[in-house]
């Protein structure tokens, strides 16, 4: 595919509310998005505001005709339904024996009340996030689970699963919530290196019973293992990149998995995403004194379109080394030039700087957005 084309994936009509679904991106001690020191290998969590998670505000203003009426319903329920859908989302940033801290694509966003999570029993890292919900890994003692929301800071531990999770356990949270509905169950989906042989086993953690489940499915597949980091849900599926070039796939519906090649141009500064609900592969590739952004996809990973960075705008920063975190529905690459994290706006070709990019050690960038979602019902003594 020889043309570059400026807006090749972006709609003409934007849901309003998907501009303020902004990306979080932690900075953590291994996932958000693989950061680090040049050459170690990069995994994107798919950010997660799917239309099922947030209404436009066209839509939002419309209050249905059964509520209007209602004087006796609470303001709690009022904001979770009908004033979530405007708030800024938040960026997660964790870096490695740090606490966490967030920041945003939106200069004007608020930040969430404990952006360290010290809510939370003991200190953690943030490993995987979807939908408002962060899953976390207690660093002391069983290096228990939690499950949290930063923002109401509603938190539950996950009872001790079956298998022996070992620090090449790569995990994924799964949460749906359905429009004005957040009380959706969720799970945590693991895929364990098994001690004893070369293969992968599932368990999975669901919300509804408060229990785990091993999988029947296992993979044996040696060019799947090992795996790059956590991984990220999205649709139904989730994925996990491979440090051999490919991708794991597991499908959470019928708990069996398959094996998705990445592009053979894949680098480390690329990244796995979704975008609009669709597996995504991006790669930053510099001719001359230009970077473009090409897009692959589909099963096969073949080259869908190619992104144009104006050089123009980039300035200065066209001549440091591009790497892709993810991208985001409203049209925006979120993208480190060098030592800057910057938010690269497709359709207008407009630049912002969001953040200074950390370089040191393993830095790890993934997507957050706010939400009201309660965590579960079960009490905190479960474990």
């Amino acid at each position: 595919m020889e043309e570059i084309h400026d807006d090749p994936i972006i709609s003409n009509e934007v849901d309003p509310s998907e501009g303020s679904s902004q990306l979080s991106i932690s900075v953590s001690s291994l996932r958000l998005i693989d950061g680090g020191s040049a050459g170690s290998r990069e995994t994107v969590p798919s950010y997660s505001d799917k239309p099922g998670s947030y209404k436009s505000s066209e839509n939002c203003d419309k209050f249905p005709d059964h509520t209007k009426h209602k004087e006796d319903m609470e303001i709690q329920e009022v904001v979770r339904q009908y004033a979530l859908c405007f708030l800024p989302a938040k960026s997660l940033m964790q870096f490695p024996g740090e606490s966490p801290s967030f920041m945003s694509l939106n200069p004007v966003a608020y930040g969430v009340s404990n952006p360290t999570l010290c809510f939370l029993p003991e200190p953690v890292d943030a490993r995987t996030s979807c939908n408002g919900l962060l899953g976390c890994q207690g660093r002391l003692g069983d290096n228990a689970y939690y499950i949290c929301n930063p923002v109401t800071e509603d938190w539950r531990t996950v009872p001790r699963p079956n298998l022996y999770h070992g620090p090449d356990t790569a995990i994924a949270l799964a949460f749906e919530p359905g429009t004005l509905n957040f009380k959706a169950p969720y799970e945590l989906v693991c895929a364990v290196t098994l001690p004893d042989r070369e293969a992968l086993q599932f368990e999975i953690y669901s919300s509804r019973t408060n229990s785990w489940r091993v999988c029947n499915d296992v993979c044996l597949d040696m060019n799947t293992l090992p795996l790059s980091g956590d991984g990220f849900y999205t649709r139904g599926f989730v994925y996990w990149e491979t440090e051999s070039g490919a991708v794991l796939v597991f499908d959470l519906k019928e708990e069996v998995h398959g094996i998705v090649s990445l592009p053979p141009s894949s680098k480390p500064n690329g990244a796995l995403t979704d975008m609009r609900g669709e597996l995504r592969y991006l790669l930053p590739r510099k001719e001359e004194d230009a970077w473009s952004i090409e897009v692959y996809g589909n099963m096969d990973m073949s080259l869908q379109c190619i992104i144009a960075l104006r050089s123009e705008v980039l300035g200065h920063l066209v001549d440091e080394e591009c790497r892709v975190l993810a991208f985001v529905d409203d049209g925006t690459l979120v993208i480190t030039l060098g030592t800057e994290v910057i938010a690269y706006h497709v359709r207008t070709h407009r630049m912002e700087r969001v953040s200074d990019a950390r370089t040191d050690g393993f830095v790890r960038y993934f997507p957050y957005v706010n939400s009201f979602a309660p965590v579960g019902h079960f009490t905190n003594d479960t474990a």
